[in-house]
Formats: C-alpha cells, structure tokens, sequence
C-alpha cells in the first residue's frame, strides 16, 4: 500500500479485529485458570421420582368452540347452548317457523353408528365458567318432557344437521329490550350408545360453520315473509363417565379430556438446599398406551400446571409438554423450573396438576404410569440448580 492513509486504516482493522476475536463471554481453559474459583457457576443436578399420585375432577381450563352430544361406551355428554336476545323489530311478527342448524366436526366412537338426542327447554339461568355435569343434568335444570326427539342413521364429520324448535319457545325468550331474562337456551340429551358427535359452536374459526338459529316471520302490512338468521351465542357440554373404577388405579394417572378429569403429582424435594437457584428443571411422564383412548382428532399433547398450596390450578404458570419417542415408548417432557423455584422459595404444596391440552374440546383419555409402578415407568422430576452465595 503506498497510500500512507490506507495503510494506517488497514492496521487498525486488523488491531481491532485481533482485539475482539480475543475477547469472549465465556473464558477460554486458560481464562478460567485467572478467574477466582468463587466466579465459577458450579451446577448440580437432582433427579426424584413423585411420591404419591391422585386424580381430580375440575371445571375445563378454556371455553370450547365445540359441542360434544353422545353416548359410547361408558362415556356420556349432554349439550346445552343459548342464542342472543332477538331484536326488539321483531317482537310483535308471528313466527311462522324455527330452526336450528349445527355443522358436525368431531366424533368419539364409531363414525358411521347412529345418532340420536332429545331436544328439551332450559328452565334455569346458566353460566359458561360454572356449569358442571351434575348440574346440567339435574332435575329441574331442564324440562323433562322433550320438545322433539331427533333419529339420524349416521353423521359425517363434515354434515350439517337441522333441529326443528317450537316457535312458542322462541317467543317466550322475549327480545333485547326485555328486563326480565327467559331465554335459558335449548339441551340436547343423547339417547345413542356408539358414538359421541362434535359439533361447531359460537367460537368456531370459520364463521359459516357456527351454529345458526333460523326464524321465518310474516310481516302481515306487507304480506311478506321475512328471515332472520341468529349466530351468536354461548354454550357448554357436560361429559361424565358411567363406570369409574379405573380412578382407583395407584399405578397410573389419568387425563381425560371433556370429562376434565386431570393427574396430580406430588414430589419431595427436601433434597434440594434451601438456597437452590432453579436453572432448569423437567418432569418426564410414560404413557401406558394399553390404557388410553385416542381418536383421529387426539391432540397429542397434556399440560403441566402449577397448584397451588391449597390445590387450585393455576393457569398462569404452565408447562407445554413434548411428546416423544424414547425406546418404543411415548413419553411427555414438561418443563417445569418455574414450579420448582417457587417451591424453594417456600410453597407448602409441591404438587403438579396434569391437563389435556385438548381438555374442551374432545374425548382423549391419557394414562400415564404413576408414583406406585415400577420405578423406571414413574414420574421423574430431573433438576438442573445452583447454590446461591
């Protein structure tokens, strides 16, 4: 170079492109021979089995954007929806005619089995976020006398089906401007036994497939027929199963989706020094497949959520699980680090709740293997942590 400019320029890039690549984060077996051993992370590991195992029943973690109707095996699940208020301009037309479309998406059982339900009236007001089973089908939830009973020989994943609803049922919901509420909305009670049918509801991504209430009005000062088409709305099913000896299983856990029936874990981790800082930690779970119910439309996928001391869920603190193979053996990886540093840092309760991912939406049941089977099949909770100085 025999401009003395570029030659200047071209040292300093190289100064400073010695400098950093000599520079690093982490030191080098060398650098770490300068640092004073007490700047060194010395990471330690735990691994232990849950002690104890038990199952519960619970209120689903998401609303759903399907309704599940059927009977299969020892299984059952009762429908009930309810549509907005109609407008006030309708209010004094004369009904001619009422119904209620609803597009099929899911199914539990045998696909081409028959299908069939009651269709009554909801005599009680009802929320989304408490409604139960038990309280679906309580008397006097519903009428028992039906308005109408509907027998299909079968129903495609992909149908859509009609249910004829009394008109005077519709009026008596009343319009918007009413002060006094009437409209409890209508419940579908299975009467099949081969197949449970899911069906789109008012959350439903694809808004043509949402459920639709159709009415056709005479408006008599002009002699015309006029349609009004409802689809918004609320809903919920209610799942329950007829023979649950297997909740008494000690080897196993169950998550049983629709039913909301999820696994808790208990883990002793006295272990652990009180000054534990968490930097991962993964709870490992084995699927016994013998003893779990999938179908084409299982979300292979549960959920690891943080109990509280006193036993609630809480949602916000969670761990997606990985599903994976390991030996021919289906096994769900949770991450869990955040639930063991609240343990450290006091929590009476160290227990893990187990959900379906899919838990409002279908019918899946997971049994994975529990606190009293053979040790390598039992939940294990691996601990990667530090000591705090």
């Amino acid at each position: 170079m025999k401009n003395p400019a570029q030659a200047a320029h071209f040292f300093l890039v190289i100064l400073f492109a010695a400098g950093f690549s000599g520079c690093s984060e982490d030191p080098n077996p060398v650098g770490a021979g300068l640092l004073p051993s007490s700047d060194l992370l010395k990471l330690d590991t735990l691994s232990t089995f849950a002690i104890q195992s038990s199952g519960q029943s619970a209120i689903p973690l998401a609303s759903t954007t399907r309704l599940l109707v059927g009977k299969v095996r020892d299984i059952e699940s009762w429908g009930v929806f309810r549509f907005s208020s109609l407008p006030d301009s309708v209010a004094y037309m004369k009904i001619l005619s009422a119904e209620v479309i609803l597009r099929a998406n899911y199914h539990f059982g045998d696909s081409l089995a028959s299908f069939s339900f009651s269709v009554h009236k909801v005599l009680q007001s009802w929320g989304t976020d408490s409604l139960t089973v038990d309280s679906l089908t309580a008397a006097g939830f519903y009428d028992a006398n039906p308005m109408s009973t509907i027998n299909l020989p079968s129903v495609g994943d992909t149908a859509s089906i009609t249910i004829p609803v009394d008109t005077t049922l519709i009026r008596s919901w009343g319009t918007i401007s009413d002060t006094t509420l009437q409209n409890f909305g209508i419940l579908l009670r299975p009467t099949n036994s081969q197949v449970v049918k899911g069906f789109a509801m008012f959350g439903a991504s694809d808004e043509s497939h949402r459920p639709r209430l159709l009415m056709r009005f005479l408006r008599e000062e002009f002699s015309r027929i006029d349609t009004l088409i409802l689809s918004k709305g609320v809903s919920r099913f209610g799942a329950r199963i007829l023979d649950a000896s297997w909740i008494s299983d000690s080897a196993r856990i169950y998550v049983h989706n629709g039913l909301s029936y999820r696994g808790v874990l208990e883990f002793d981790i006295s272990s652990l020094p009180a000054h534990a800082a968490i930097h991962r930690a993964q709870l490992e779970l084995t699927l016994d497949p013998s003893q779990s119910q999938f179908s084409s439309y299982t979300v292979d996928s549960t959920v690891a959520v943080y109990s509280t001391n006193d036993g609630v869920a809480l949602t916000e603190i969670f761990g997606l699980s990985e599903s994976f193979l390991s030996n021919g053996t289906r096994i769900h990886r949770y991450p869990v680090g955040q639930f063991v540093q609240r343990w450290v840092r006091g929590a009476t309760q160290r227990r893990i709740i187990i959900a379906g991912l899919g838990e409002p939406e279908g019918l899946d049941l997971f049994a994975f293997y529990g606190a009293a089977a053979p040790l390598s099949l039992r939940p294990r909770l691996s601990i990667v942590y530090s000591l705090i100085q």
